[in-house]
């Protein structure tokens, strides 16, 4: 029988490597470009998506007392290339990966999280996985979306993290 740990993983793990496959379509793209001029550039964006992993944890496990911290670590991990920004995004899975499956189903479910901008009570992983992997995704989508504007020949194999058959 799978415990919710392992549940919780497997919807991140499927999520996190299409994001990923996403973030490796970034090589040899002009890292300045952007659809507006109100917009992230696609390495703002990049950078953004590689760190979700990381700041989200650091967020819903309050090791963050106020976003100076979280634009300090934003900015600590920030890359100009896209293997630096992998390193950065298989770390924070990694320690997500290693944090949750170290859980039992009630610590999974033990309301003892909550986001640093949130009010309320507190919340559990069951609620904050789904919300790393819901994140993950709509900046994946965004991210593909860029590249699809900057002429880069992606579709929607690349969308979800299906390699080209050579």
């Amino acid at each position: 029988m799978d415990t919710i740990p392992s549940i919780l993983l497997h919807m991140l793990e499927h999520e996190s490597s299409q994001a990923r496959f996403v973030l490796t379509s970034v090589k040899d793209v002009d890292m300045q470009f952007t659809p507006m001029d109100s917009l992230r550039t696609l390495v703002e964006l990049a950078n953004h998506l590689a760190q979700i992993p990381l700041l989200d944890f650091n967020c819903y496990t309050k090791k963050f007392q106020d976003f100076e911290q979280v634009h300090e670590m934003e900015q600590q991990l920030k890359s100009e290339d896209i293997e630096g920004m992998l390193k950065v995004f298989d770390k924070g899975i990694e320690i997500i990966k290693e944090h949750i499956s170290a859980l039992s189903n009630d610590q999974a479910l033990e309301e003892n999280l909550r986001a640093i901008d949130e009010q309320g009570p507190n919340r559990n992983w069951a609620h904050y996985l789904p919300e790393i992997a819901t994140h993950l995704a709509m900046h994946k989508m965004q991210l593909w979306m860029y590249l699809k504007l900057a002429g880069v020949p992606v579709s929607m194999s690349t969308y979800y993290g299906v390699p080209k058959k050579e």
